[in-house]
């Protein structure tokens, strides 16, 4: 069972008038993004088995498969482009990709997916796919049936009535994953076909569900939403090839279409609730009782 936070009032520990203050005030996490990237062996269709290196513009690489972007405390992440670079002792070239990171409020997460063919130094022909998308964005509710539920403006939200902070996690979908419109495949001839399989196959992979975790701050006297915004896109690969024996100029090996479902964008948004009357402080929890000069609160976790 999820855990989430009930909270009390210490009146008899601090039935004496208190000298201190005592609040809950607290700090909203920066936001978050993770770039996952799969890295695949153009003659194979198959990740890539070689050594290689992942290098990012910005943040921490890990694992040579993701890429940890963290903004300062309380603040967003607005949308921009970071570029990825695939280097390798048997790779045919530096392989760059850019990926975009959508924005992301404070205390929100993004996943964000990356698809890197390349090739090796042997191969015959230097493959190069270029990506022309359109973007559809689409948001969504995300559900816990342990908060109450309240309507306001035509929207349904959450409402933390209380004094107390309201801290917990919520859950829902990560969408990873490609798929191709095999109609609209069309590779010239002269070109390996087991290759442009292989390709295709990188780009083919399914589309992938998977479950994650949001932690969550409200604030007192606060109606919230989480959200979770998936980010799918439609694209159409041109497939160049480049024949280094001949160092000839790049041809046009083949076209195809498909989607990427490129990212997941989970986040909470929360504003003051009707008849709060002043209550409400974004960021803040408040006494737990009496004065400000007589103040005492508590936080129990339940199961």
């Amino acid at each position: 069972m999820k855990k989430f936070f009930s909270l009390f009032a210490l009146v008899a520990v601090f039935a004496a008038c208190q000298p201190e203050k005592v609040q809950t005030a607290f700090t909203v996490a920066g936001a978050t993004a993770t770039i996952n990237v799969q890295v695949f062996n153009v003659n194979t269709g198959a990740a890539y088995g070689g050594t290689y290196t992942l290098n990012a513009s910005e943040g921490t690489v890990s694992g040579n498969n993701t890429v940890n972007i963290e903004s300062p405390s309380s603040t967003g992440i607005s949308k921009h482009d970071v570029t990825l670079t695939v280097v390798g002792p048997k790779l045919a070239k530096t392989y760059n990709y850019s990926v975009t990171i959508p924005d992301v409020l404070a205390g929100g997460h993004a996943d964000v997916n990356a698809i890197i063919v390349v090739g090796e130094d042997g191969d015959t022909f230097d493959y190069e796919v270029e990506e022309n998308a359109t973007e559809k964005t689409t948001e969504v509710a995300m559900v816990n049936e342990h908060y109450s539920t309240y309507t306001h403006d035509g929207s349904e939200y959450y409402l933390n009535n209380s004094e107390f902070l309201l801290e917990g996690e919520i859950e829902y979908d990560v969408l990873s994953g490609a798929e191709i419109d095999k109609n609209s495949v069309d590779f010239k001839l002269g070109f390996d076909e087991q290759v442009a399989e292989n390709i295709m196959k990188a780009y083919n992979t399914g589309k992938k569900i998977t479950k994650a975790t949001l932690p969550i701050t409200v604030s007192a006297y606060a109606i919230w939403r989480a959200t979770a915004t998936y980010t799918v896109k439609t694209v159409n690969y041109t497939v160049y090839a480049t024949n280094r024996n001949k160092q000839g100029e790049k041809l046009v090996a083949g076209k195809f279409s498909g989607v990427q479902y490129s990212s997941t964008v989970a986040t909470v948004d929360e504003k003051a609730a009707p008849g709060a009357d002043g209550h409400y402080e974004k960021g803040h929890g408040h006494d737990a009782h009496g004065s400000q000069a007589n103040a005492g609160g508590g936080i129990i976790y339940s199961e």
